[in-house]
């Protein structure tokens, strides 16, 4: 897990039309690979991308559920005391807001990151 910041990604997403946000997607299955949770998408950063593009984003669907998943749990671990945001982040892609869910995981891998976590 790594900071970035959230405004540079958005915007680096759309002037890139897309190319950054498919790169920011495999950042981060990567740090939840990295990451220690019984909540594991099964596959490696890179598979995972092209899992997403093959399918024309419905695995994307499937990584977003389990990410806030791993997200809850991390969060739990560290004492924060967070909701399962699974559904949320499901909802959220359905509707085309993909983007919104990266830059809520981000922000929850810059607290950690911060916090030295």
């Amino acid at each position: 897990m790594e900071t970035r910041s959230i405004p540079v990604a958005i915007i680096l997403s759309i002037v890139t039309c897309g190319i950054y946000f498919f790169y920011w997607i495999f950042k981060t299955a990567q740090g939840f690979d990295g990451a220690a949770t019984q909540e594991k998408v099964g596959t490696t950063p890179g598979i995972t991308l092209l899992l997403i593009i093959v399918t024309g984003g419905i695995y994307g669907y499937y990584c977003y559920y389990k990410w806030g998943r791993a997200t809850s749990e991390i969060s739990a671990r560290y004492g924060r005391e967070d909701n399962d945001r699974a559904v949320l982040y499901l909802i959220l892609a359905i509707v085309g807001l993909s983007i919104v869910n990266l830059a809520l995981i981000q922000s929850d891998f810059n607290n950690w990151v911060s916090r030295g976590q």
